[in-house]
């Protein structure tokens, strides 16, 4: 009889509900947001301004949700931590730091997300996690990744749009993602390619997937139809707005117009994939009987373990993470000169120091620096162009060196037949790239070994030349006589300083 009651209380000791149990999940979850305030903060200012990922804020509550339909099971579960996903945890944690470091923002936000399905795997252990691994897995949809595949959605539906209206007989020329038919010319913008659709689709489509097949072949086979359908009903809607307004004579389908079309048609096609997918609707599985494991005392030491790994990982980070100095940069940068005359369009924003100016022989030289990690602006980021895109159009470009350092060279020509050349070069401490993906990830480097706080970029223009081999050898002898001085900076030393 005695045994029988210690051995309940065992069983109650290691139940979700159990006070302790909550008390180290509690602890931990305090330390994993310790971690990744900074990224938790700007997933959601990324959630409230941006309409294609203002879904995040019902990733969460869905997830609890799923979790809660099956509060039947998991009140009367038995926690069985593991350690099998704290190796996971540590590498995840690693590439947040780095992330963090590089200021790759998607990337420290999609480590928030697995270290927080790694951490909760572990604590609840192998049979739950498996158990809830779509609730888990859901998470990852808070992350506002994706628009990387904006570029190729645009491509994609450009195709489509110009395959049917010639299937349709409507005169039709194509250059990149401009599309002219006799009554206007269209372009596939980064509005029109369908990223918020196919995310939306992709999201919504997942969830319905797993609550209306129980075969994971099914669920599976929904997933990549909800995947290719948003991007083939792109290809039809741009195709029909661009068919209306040619039947139209433009009068209708263009301004506001075709975004409202785009929203009714996407509805039509989400109701159209639930209505396909219901003909395969498997039965709702009878209620299954909860299954009781008994605690054991390996499950209760994996719990300390668990605990005892999982905690000083998290407080490393934290304290690893804020050994990286960050300059708060204000509204001005600390030096900023440029000519105002200038039509090259070099713009790098947010710089400590930005400057640029032309010499007796024509030759204008430009300068952006950068703290490797500094709360406003960035050296590697899109919003940074070497040239105005509007003005220019690349001719030719080629990778040289210049006292063994690499150099990018790019010629230039104008709609009115101008031509342009320069030449840059990405400099972080001793290391010299014209590779954007190298340089970020020396920037990291950089701050996390502390061999330098600062990096830069160097360029040098000509305008006006139209011989290409002239301006190549003009350019390369200006970049080795231009003196760019080492740029200093002594508060970063000390930590984190305001630059007004």
């Amino acid at each position: 009889m005695t045994y029988n009651s210690a051995e309940q209380s065992n069983n109650i000791d290691d139940k979700v509900t159990n006070t302790r149990f909550l008390v180290s999940l509690a602890l931990l979850l305090l330390a994993w947001t310790l971690v990744y305030q900074d990224a938790l903060i700007a997933m959601e200012a990324i959630w409230s301004r941006s309409d294609t990922f203002a879904h995040g804020y019902f990733i969460l509550p869905i997830s609890l949700w799923l979790l809660w339909r099956d509060k039947a099971n998991l009140l009367a579960s038995t926690v069985q931590p593991t350690w099998l996903p704290l190796p996971l945890l540590a590498i995840s944690l690693f590439v947040g730091l780095f992330a963090y470091a590089a200021d790759i923002n998607v990337l420290m936000q999609l480590s928030a997300v697995t270290s927080l399905i790694f951490l909760l795997w572990a604590l609840v252990g192998n049979q739950l996690a498996w158990r809830y691994k779509f609730p888990l897995a859901y998470l990852l949809f808070a992350v506002p990744m994706g628009e990387n595949l904006i570029p190729w959605l645009q491509d994609v539906t450009a195709w489509f749009t110009v395959f049917f209206l010639k299937l349709n007989g409507i005169p039709v020329y194509v250059d990149g993602l401009y599309i002219q038919i006799p009554t206007g010319m269209f372009e596939v913008a980064v509005a029109c390619s369908g990223i918020r659709y196919l995310i939306a689709s992709v999201a919504v489509g997942s969830l319905y997937g797993y609550l209306t097949y129980q075969k994971t072949y099914k669920q599976v086979i929904f997933f990549v139809f909800a995947l290719l359908l948003p991007i083939l009903a792109n290809g039809i809607r741009a195709y029909g707005i661009v068919a209306i307004a040619y039947y139209s004579d433009m009068e209708y389908a263009t301004g506001a117009d075709h975004l409202i079309y785009g929203w009714l048609f996407f509805g039509l096609i989400i109701m159209l994939m639930f209505w396909i997918g219901g003909f395969f609707a498997d039965e709702e599985p009878a209620a299954e009987k909860v299954k009781r494991n008994d605690a054991s005392p390996k499950s209760r030491f994996n719990n300390t373990l668990v605990s005892a790994i999982s905690l000083p990982l998290l407080l490393i980070t934290f304290y690893l993470a804020h050994l990286i100095p960050s300059v708060d940069v204000g509204e001005d940068s600390v030096n900023n000169t440029k000519v105002s005359d200038s039509s090259w369009g070099i713009t790098f924003a947010n710089a400590l120091e930005n400057s640029q100016s032309t010499n007796e022989f024509g030759i204008e030289s430009f300068r952006a620096v950068y703290a490797n990690k500094q709360t406003r602006g960035e050296l590697i980021s899109w919003k940074n162009v070497t040239h105005n895109y509007d003005r220019w159009t690349v001719i030719e470009s080629k990778e040289l060196t210049v006292d063994g350092k690499p150099v990018m060279l790019v010629h230039l020509r104008s709609l009115n037949g101008q031509a342009r050349s320069y030449l840059y070069q990405y400099k972080v401490d001793d290391f010299h790239s014209v590779n954007k993906n190298r340089t970020k990830l020396m920037q990291a480097w950089s701050s996390l070994s502390r061999q330098s706080d600062f990096s830069e970029i160097r360029a040098v223009s000509i305008v006006g030349l139209m011989d290409f081999d002239l301006a190549e050898q003009k350019l390369l002898k200006s970049f080795k006589s231009i003196d760019f001085p080492d740029f200093l900076f002594e508060p970063i030393l000390k930590g984190s300083s305001r630059v007004e």
